[in-house]
């Protein structure tokens, strides 16, 4: 079972079996994702999977591909062959995650014909900052349930916030901040185009100071239309996690634009 639940994945019947002699064959720019797709599967099997231009389980970043958006991907796993193509990197990474999912104790993956993309740009959760090495826990299991973006409020040491911000990039997680007036000066440290600011009320002046750095203002869904996507909490577990999962593919409102004053 995939979680969550691919848009579209027929049943099929079979498995690919790995063996140390499966290599992978890598085409355009999929290196990354082939790298992290063969150390899941040393990882679950001690197989370290050689690259070969006719290996039987593919990585392809295709920028041609149509229809499945800026995080979708194509994942076909037969009996004979595995086949995972994405026109981004980030459909790649979230291809990777499903073929990690469809992988059995016994070195197996279940047999599939996935197409699959999310319903929205914003699945997050929000969180303290913990100790570095929980934050990274935190980032990977994000990563393996699709969700992109990681609120925090940032009282913490700024090296290590400047790590956190590195870590959830190249794990395809943008760090979002929950700012105020009082500590805007840590905007520096995140390249994400959104602050979040809480419940709070953006002022004019709070607003055009965003603006300047070249920042985008959100909040708390307030029963307005303009959402972006869900977000959940991550002290609420794996279980929080899935279901923030599930919403940003099939759907559900959480956080919305925030709006300042027109006067």
């Amino acid at each position: 079972m995939i979680v969550p639940m691919p848009t579209s994945a027929p049943r099929r019947t079979g498995s690919f079996v790995l063996t140390e002699d499966v290599t992978v064959r890598v085409t355009g720019q999929a290196r990354t994702a082939a790298a992290l797709l063969r150390e899941h599967i040393f990882r679950q099997t001690g197989y370290l999977l050689a690259e070969s231009p006719d290996g039987m389980l593919m990585v392809s970043h295709d920028p041609a591909m149509r229809g499945l958006g800026p995080e979708g991907y194509a994942l076909l796993v037969s009996n004979d062959a595995v086949m995972l193509r994405a026109g981004t990197q980030a459909g790649l990474r979230h291809g990777v995650q499903s073929f990690r999912q469809l992988m059995t104790n016994d070195g197996a993956v279940r047999a599939a014909d996935v197409r699959d993309s999310p319903a929205f740009a914003w699945r997050g959760v929000s969180s303290a900052l913990l100790a570095p090495a929980e934050m990274r826990k935190a980032i990977d299991r994000m990563a393996t349930y699709k969700l992109n973006v990681l609120h925090v409020f940032p009282d913490g040491d700024p090296d290590a916030l400047r790590d956190l911000v590195e870590y959830g990039r190249d794990h395809g997680i943008t760090v979002v901040p929950e700012l105020s007036p009082a500590t805007v000066e840590l905007l520096d440290l995140f390249p994400s185009r959104w602050v979040h600011i809480g419940t709070a009320t953006l002022t004019t002046k709070f607003a055009g100071l965003l603006e300047r750095h070249g920042k985008l203002p959100v909040r708390w869904h307030d029963g307005s239309t303009a959402v972006l996507g869900p977000h959940g909490k991550l002290a609420e577990g794996d279980d929080g996690l899935r279901a923030v999962a599930t919403a940003g593919w099939v759907g559900e409102l959480r956080t919305t634009s925030a709006v300042a004053p027109a006067w």
